[in-house]
């Protein structure tokens, strides 16, 4: 098992901090104190030592969200400038940790991949290797943020991080909560696919499945046996509860993936990461498509779009523009856009900021 030293230097290190406090200043999010601090970057990553060194966490208040067409409710929690800050420079100096061992085929929050890399290899599988994903076991774990025991996430991190002022100030990031990890925390997405990288590894080593696919807490196992993946999953429940301090939602499904016999489907599509996978195609979540459409109507009724509506259309269409569902586009969307002149009202408006 390979440790982890001298993180806290290489966290509070100039190159860390200003690279840090640049990538906060770049993103969007509306975290306190971003005006004051992000008109001078030079200024701001030589307080940022500051902040490292005596780092606590902000009072905070949890906003409820609303998310997708189904509005499902989300507990978040909105850092400061100064805390995203110290988180970035925390990722940064635990990422060779973060990455060594990482799986292949986890997607989720990590720089390079993402729903479309995934899409790729899952569209590969199911048409080139039919045998070993004919039946499909899917499955989530329940409120996974919200769960992880800290006990546990510590004592593993304290395995693996010999470095006593990195290690203390990663677990102050996590006490902000009193258990689990906060939506809204750039640690917590990192942290939480870490915790998760010795399920990611039993799963493929010592259950031995020929394919499988995270999505963050979002799980599919292929297989050629119904019988197998039954006891695949047994395992996992018993991993997760015992390990872990995990618990499986009860919502997991054992299914026939689609298959063609005389030229009509059988058995099920996957829907998972906002696609629907079929053996020969693959098209859009029927919400992300509505949402899509919305979009695209209320823009037109709207006369003018805004930045922010047109990289949200944009947005839109690279999902459509990777799936099998230009009819949608043609029917639905390109009466009421004109991405052409989307495209270019983006690329001068990045120019301007640049500028």
């Amino acid at each position: 098992m390979k440790s982890f030293n001298h993180l806290y230097e290489t966290a509070k290190s100039e190159k860390t901090r200003r690279e840090s406090v640049h990538k906060v200043c770049l993103g969007r999010n509306k975290m306190r104190g971003l005006e004051r601090y992000s008109k001078d970057e030079e200024e701001t990553s030589k307080l940022a030592l500051d902040w490292i060194e005596n780092y606590h966490n902000a009072t905070h208040h949890p906003i409820i969200i609303s998310e997708g067409v189904k509005h499902k409710k989300r507990k978040i929690i909105v850092p400061t400038f100064q805390e995203l800050t110290v988180q970035h420079c925390c990722v940064t100096a635990l990422m060779p940790m973060f990455r060594k061992g990482m799986y292949e085929h986890t997607y989720a929050s990590i720089p390079n991949r993402g729903a479309h890399k995934a899409k790729r290899f899952i569209e590969k599988w199911v048409r080139e290797d039919a045998k070993n994903c004919m039946y499909i076991l899917k499955m989530d774990i329940r409120h996974f943020f919200d769960s992880i025991p800290h006990d546990k996430l510590k004592a593993m991190l304290a395995k693996y991080i010999h470095d006593k002022k990195m290690l203390d100030l990663i677990c102050e990031i996590v006490d902000v909560t009193d258990k689990g990890l906060p939506l809204g925390f750039y640690t917590s997405q990192w942290l939480a696919n870490w915790y998760l990288q010795g399920l990611d590894h039993y799963i493929k080593e010592e259950l031995q499945a020929v394919h499988y696919v995270r999505y963050m807490d979002d799980m599919v196992v292929f297989g050629s046996n119904k019988k197998k993946l039954h006891k695949t999953r047994e395992a996992i429940e018993k991993y997760l509860r015992e390990r872990l301090g995990l618990k499986l939602k009860d919502n997991w499904q054992v299914f026939r993936f689609d298959y063609i016999k005389n030229g009509k489907h059988y058995g099920r599509d996957l829907d998972f990461m906002g696609f629907r996978f079929f053996r020969n195609r693959t098209v859009l979540r029927r919400s992300i498509m509505l949402k899509a459409t919305r979009k695209a109507k209320r823009i037109r009724k709207k006369g003018r779009a805004t930045i922010y509506d047109v990289r949200q259309m944009l947005s839109y269409l690279g999902w459509i523009d990777c799936t099998d569902t230009y009819q949608m586009y043609k029917d639905r969307i390109r009466p009421y856009v004109d991405v052409s002149r989307y495209k270019r009202r983006i690329s001068e408006y990045d120019k301007r900021q640049a500028g």
